[in-house]
């Protein structure tokens, strides 16, 4: 019953948030006035540079599909920075929005979505998973469960600025499993923001895969170079 009523309730949040935002609106990123019930104009759309093709993430003889909905630059860059740092959930819907979109045009297929965790402590500081948020999100409209028993057992360094053998020492060993026979058999699609080495994606898939799921596929909002 608990997890009903929490599921109604944010059901309520998201049609109040769809109401206040609706109807004519300025662009979030370059202001400019728009009447097409977007918040975000056609001109600044027309600037996102989206990735074409998929590929693979591999490594030590294992490899996993990745998606990607844009390359990390410019208006993606900053809507991304907007909803992992600054709480600014429109420019997350934004997001979401496109990754759905490529969800439905590629025809993924899946029958979980887990995203990628963080520590207790950094979801404190924070006050929220940014990834969570668009693995709800695609879970909302696409009718699939997201699972939370992916864990991040250990603080890590901030991947900003580290190089590429560095990104993937330091996400070595931080990540666990917690409840594993939902998963068992299961096709999954893991959420994050941002992939660059693909170290986290890599080492989170990996302990997914290690505990009985059959396949996993990464969709993030956008690919990135170290």
């Amino acid at each position: 019953m608990g997890k009903r009523i929490i599921k109604y309730i944010k059901n309520i949040l998201y049609c109040l948030v769809q109401l206040i935002y609706s109807g004519d609106e300025h662009c979030v990123i370059c202001n400019e006035y728009t009447e097409e019930s977007e918040a975000l104009c056609l001109q600044c759309r027309r600037k996102l540079r989206h990735c074409t093709e998929n590929f693979y993430l591999c490594r030590n003889e294992e490899k996993y599909l990745v998606w990607s909905v844009f390359y990390y630059s410019n208006i993606v860059k900053e809507l991304i920075i907007r909803l992992k740092y600054k709480s600014d959930f429109i420019c997350g819907e934004i997001l979401a929005k496109y990754m759905l979109e490529l969800i439905k045009n590629k025809k993924i297929q899946f029958d979980l979505i887990a995203y990628v965790p963080m520590t207790k402590k950094a979801l404190k500081n924070r006050g929220y998973n940014q990834s969570e948020y668009l693995a709800s999100y695609l879970s909302r409209f696409l009718n699939v469960p997201v699972i939370c028993n992916l864990i991040k057992t250990l603080d890590t360094k901030d991947q900003i600025g580290l190089g590429s053998e560095e990104r993937w020492s330091n996400m070595e060993k931080c990540f666990n499993i917690e409840q594993n026979a939902f998963i068992k058999n299961k096709n999954i699609l893991l959420v994050d923001d941002v992939i660059t080495t693909g170290a986290t994606t890599f080492h989170c898939a990996r302990r997914l895969k290690e505990n009985g799921v059959n396949d996993v596929c990464i969709l993030t909002i956008a690919k990135s170079k170290v």
